[in-house]
């Protein structure tokens, strides 16, 4: 459906930018084999049978990342409506927005939360090869304090033992990462930079999720509720909307990867359906925002690109337009498709999985994106690859396209 049903292929013809830093490899056959890349090879070889995609001189990248997402939302004006919605229609915006992530070149993707198991039962089609779709690391129910940011439909939790109960319950669903609220919400009632879940709260729950190699992200807009999720043994920190100089220091000192999201805030406006609330905090933050964002870049904390993708207004695939805001906020071309590549491919990791993600080198997965132009010098041509691969297979855009456009009428019942 959509795609090949073989994991092998040559591609012909063609500049790879090869490993962490992207570095261009001319060759002449990059040869994939179950799934995985095994040759990268300037001379030709013969053909074999395998299916072939001949990259006609231009350049071959990894598929790009996007380690914060929502398929469970359908980036509606008033967005967490979406999850009273019947059944049926989520699962189908689900497929929908998996098919939107590849046609933007988006081949794995970190979805951090629902309302309940329906990203995870996806994600199980997925990463299984049953179903088109990107990879998907998935974190079920975000775990949240009572009055805390989501909690309307997040699993709420007081106390250490009940996160690390709320923990275990996320891991046995089929949970490959964990979501924590370390600070209240923008697009929730209350205080944003105010701190929620405690350090011993997230210390509990952390443990829980290590001890099964599953890391742990924290929402965390400013210094406080930072500085806990930090002393609890977090992984990444999403969006630090309201992060300090100091407080960038201690990501960097901790080793803690930024996941800024910056784009969201973007189209928030009033008088298009989004809450008012939410609009009033949004505009208030969203200068803030972006300037905190570019200290960050320029402090050296290690960024990986994510979207919040699913949220108001802020649909599945505007990955390229979340990088241009970081080379906005000072990074070069090449850094921003690391921080949606190499840097994100180290928070995809299945529990288990040995072959290396978002990078292009012998034993790696072959998420692969196949550009008219080299990406290192305009990002644009990125937006619409001319082939995505997504385990070594070949994606049938024209298919895909008019998946897309059949799902879309099904999707087009308003929200009641």
């Amino acid at each position: 459906m959509g795609a090949s049903d073989t994991s092998d292929l040559i591609i012909r013809n063609g500049t790879a930018l090869v490993g962490d830093q992207l570095e261009p490899v001319a060759f002449a056959a990059l040869i994939v084999r179950g799934g995985a890349i095994v040759e990268i090879s300037g001379e030709d070889v013969a053909a074999d049978g395998t299916p072939e995609i001949d990259a006609d001189g231009g350049f071959v990248l990894p598929g790009l990342i996007d380690c914060h997402v929502h398929f469970d939302l359908a980036a509606h004006p008033a967005p967490y409506a979406h999850w009273d919605r019947a059944p049926f229609i989520r699962s189908i915006t689900c497929f929908h927005n998996g098919l939107l992530a590849l046609r933007a070149g988006i081949t794995s993707v970190r979805d951090l939360g629902s309302a309940d198991g329906m990203v995870l039962d996806y994600a199980r089609q997925v990463n299984s090869g049953a179903l088109l779709g990107p990879r998907v690391i998935a974190a079920g129910r975000p775990i949240t304090m009572t009055g805390g940011h989501c909690s309307a439909y997040g699993r709420v939790a007081d106390g250490a033992d009940d996160v690390r109960l709320a923990v275990r319950e996320q891991l046995k669903a089929g949970a490959g990462a964990v979501k924590m609220m370390a600070t209240g919400g923008i697009s929730t009632p209350g205080n944003p930079g105010l701190p929620q879940l405690s350090v011993a709260e997230m210390t509990a729950g952390i443990e829980e999720a290590h001890k099964a190699g599953v890391l742990v992200a924290a929402h965390a807009h400013a210094s406080q509720g930072i500085a806990n999720a930090i002393a609890a043994g977090v992984d990444t920190i999403e969006h630090a909307a309201f992060a300090d100089d100091e407080t960038h220091q201690r990501m960097i000192a901790a080793g803690i990867t930024l996941v800024p999201t910056v784009i969201a805030l973007s189209p928030i406006a009033e008088g298009v359906g989004i809450p008012v609330a939410t609009v009033e905090k949004s505009l208030k933050a969203r200068a803030t925002y972006q300037a905190n964002t570019a200290r960050a870049i320029a402090a050296g904390v290690t960024i990986a690109a994510g979207t919040d993708a699913g949220t108001a207004l802020n649909p599945i695939g505007l990955l390229l337009d979340e990088l241009l805001m970081y080379r906005e906020g000072g990074m070069t071309e090449t850094e921003a498709l690391r921080s949606a590549t190499a840097t994100a491919g180290r928070l995809v990791r299945r529990v288990g999985e040995d072959a290396a993600v978002g990078v292009i080198e012998t034993g790696a997965r072959a998420d692969l994106l196949i550009v008219d132009g080299d990406p290192r010098t305009d990002l644009e041509i990125v937006r619409r690859p001319a082939g995505v691969v997504i385990g070594g297979k070949p994606v049938d855009l024209a298919w895909l396209e008019q998946t897309l456009n059949e799902l879309s009428l099904v999707l087009a019942e308003p929200l009641e």
